[in-house]
């Protein structure tokens, strides 16, 4: 398993759209939203790395997402 926290910077990004996508093998958990509402915090777990690298560039697809920065990596 490897787990990830990332930023999802933009504005105005629905975390109802990020907590509903479907990531195949990954699941994620929105953390919060940074202040002034300019990004999302989200907690992802994958079974491999390759599954993250797809869900991130999904997440990335989310209208209003600009970037997708990961803060931390766990590999289990």
């Amino acid at each position: 398993m490897i787990e990830s926290l990332i930023l999802v910077e933009g504005q105005n990004i629905s975390t109802d759209a990020l907590r509903s996508m479907s990531l195949g093998n990954t699941k994620q958990l929105v953390i919060g939203i940074t202040p002034p509402a300019r990004g999302v915090i989200l907690h992802v777990t994958a079974t491999s790395s390759s599954y993250l690298g797809n869900a991130l560039l999904e997440i990335s697809q989310v209208a209003g997402v600009k970037n997708v920065l990961t803060l931390t990596l766990e590999n289990n």
